[in-house]
């Protein structure tokens, strides 16, 4: 942490009905004290004076342990989002270490509402019952000093909460409750301290949500991969259907296999890879994939496979389509957002005859197809009341979480290795990649678990407000009765399990994230 500076920085005058004492922050919005110091108003609001920032704020008491451990925890109503923390540091001080206090005392006689210090030598450990206490020597402790926190000076670390006086009237010191208790006694605020002193990451902000990531910031689904492999690159190919909800990385899982294609395919197979967006409005016609589908070729071989005038001519194209083939190579259409064209039956309808004719295609051997879609190609059609033209040509991927190595790699990118970081990431983002990717952005950005969680909440409502949609009634349904909604009808469990394919829902049954979780609740 520092010096005596960064201490009084540090610390807050609490006031108390007619009295008054010392508290610091710990973490982020959290303050410690001792007990017998908000004692009498743990059921109502606390006063605190931040001399440092020049503000008044409330607090209220989360924690209180009485005799023989007095401390209590306090967290602010309202964030304050610029106040340092004391560094905790549980290690034991060297007998006449120099120590430090900065507190607000007040009694009958002095009155130092602006901050008083007092320095002192370590003498000792002691007991009260369990209880490791510090004995200080050669300094004088006064009311309104507990609470302060103790500073090593030789460490730069706080060690201890000063907790009460050997005698007010004279220079013997005091005793202060160890950090080693501190730590023990808040393990999930001694986390919090520790995660505020890492070291803040040089350069720019290593996490990327809302784009698809390029091959080389490509982490995990490797099951994915091979199982998309043993298809494109069997010895008869087949064509896959990548099924995921939104945001679940199919483009930038499609873009991984247009550039790493070696991945899986043999050079004997020579894989030409030809990659639509179906966002794209010259893809909304059958005859404007056909022509993205010939300049795509051109590009890869230098040479039209057929003359544009013959986009229409089934057999010009299917000519040189199979010249493709009896040259060697392998044709593999990747084709992404198929909703695209499926979102409305008139406009699915018009591609009825086309996807008849690609299926006839692929079972040839003259093309393979990858389609990303958010639902199974038979859903698609079915939800329209149409029957599909791909029945049977197509095995389906899905893409869920991320393996857990996966998405610790991801955080890993812009923390130290932490579990408690790890923890609060797996409890926003359950490890889909975009809000994984979303989560470590905000803490990278807040350094503070609460602030990013916030930020976290309000960036990733709308997203869920999308995802909501997408989700069919009886998806609702199961999910609303994952969190014990009582009233509602026991799940399918075939509904169940495409919900934790997707990795909506856990396998203990929790949702993925906790803010998706009171997003759910929200929802009727």
């Amino acid at each position: 942490m520092g010096n005596e500076d960064d201490l009084q920085r540090c610390t807050v005058r609490l006031n108390v009905a007619s009295s008054q004492g010392t508290g610091f922050f710990v973490a982020p919005n959290w303050i410690l004290t001792c007990a017998h110091v908000i004692e009498s108003s743990k059921d109502n609001p606390v006063e605190v004076f931040w001399k440092a920032g020049n503000q008044n704020y409330t607090a209220k008491v989360t924690q209180l342990y009485k005799y023989p451990l007095d401390l209590a925890l306090l967290q602010l109503y309202e964030d304050c989002l610029d106040h340092p923390c004391v560094e905790l540091d549980d290690t034991k001080p060297n007998t006449n270490d120099d120590l430090y206090i900065f507190g607000y005392p007040k009694n009958s006689e002095v009155d130092y509402s602006q901050g008083d210090s007092a320095s002192f030598k370590y003498e000792g450990i002691s007991f009260k019952q369990d209880i490791i206490l510090y004995k200080l020597k050669q300094g004088q402790v006064i009311s309104g000093f507990s609470g302060s926190p103790l500073l090593n000076l030789l460490t730069g670390k706080v060690c201890g909460i000063v907790h009460l006086s050997r005698d007010e009237d004279s220079d013997l010191g005091g005793r202060a409750i160890s950090a080693q208790v501190i730590v023990q006694q808040f393990p999930e605020i001694a986390l919090l301290n520790k995660q505020f002193h890492q070291p803040k990451p040089k350069g720019d902000n290593p996490f990327e949500y809302g784009l698809p990531v390029p091959p080389q910031r490509f982490y995990g689904r490797r099951k994915e991969i091979l199982e998309i492999k043993n298809r494109i690159g069997a010895i008869s190919p087949q064509c896959v259907n990548l099924v995921g909800l939104r945001r679940n990385g199919k483009t930038s899982l499609l873009r991984y296999i247009k550039e790493r294609i070696s991945e899986f395919c043999s050079p004997e197979q020579k894989p030409l890879v030809v990659f639509l967006d179906l966002t794209n409005g010259n893809f909304h016609t059958p005859e404007g994939i056909i022509e993205g589908l010939r300049r795509g070729i051109h590009r890869l071989t230098g040479n039209y496979p057929w003359l544009k005038e013959d986009n229409k001519d089934g057999f010009a194209v299917e000519d040189g389509l199979q010249f493709l083939v009896d040259e060697g190579y392998r044709l593999i259409i990747l084709l992404d957002e198929f909703e695209a064209i499926a979102s409305k039956k008139d406009r699915l309808e018009l591609f009825q005859d086309w996807g008849e004719d690609w299926r006839s295609k692929a079972s040839a051997g003259l093309l393979t197809m990858v389609i990303a879609s958010k639902r199974p190609l038979n859903e698609v059609y079915e939800t329209l009341s149409l029957g599909s033209p791909f029945a049977n040509i197509f095995s389906t991927t899905i893409l869920g979480a991320l393996e857990e190595e996966a998405w610790q790699s991801i955080i890993q990118k812009g923390f130290l290795p932490n579990s408690a970081v790890l923890q609060w990431v797996d409890e926003l983002a359950g490890g889909l990649p975009y809000y994984v990717q979303m989560a470590g952005a905000m803490l990278w950005q807040n350094r503070n678990q609460e602030i990013a969680k916030n930020e976290f909440n309000f960036q990733a409502n709308p997203r869920f407000e999308e995802l909501w949609k997408d989700l069919t009634k009886v998806e609702r349904l199961a999910l609303r009765y994952e969190l014990e909604e009582s009233n509602l009808p026991i799940p399918d469990l075939a509904i169940v399990d495409r919900l934790q394919r997707h990795g909506l829902l856990r396998k203990n049954g929790r949702l993925f994230s906790s803010i998706f979780a009171e997003f759910v609740k929200g929802q009727r």
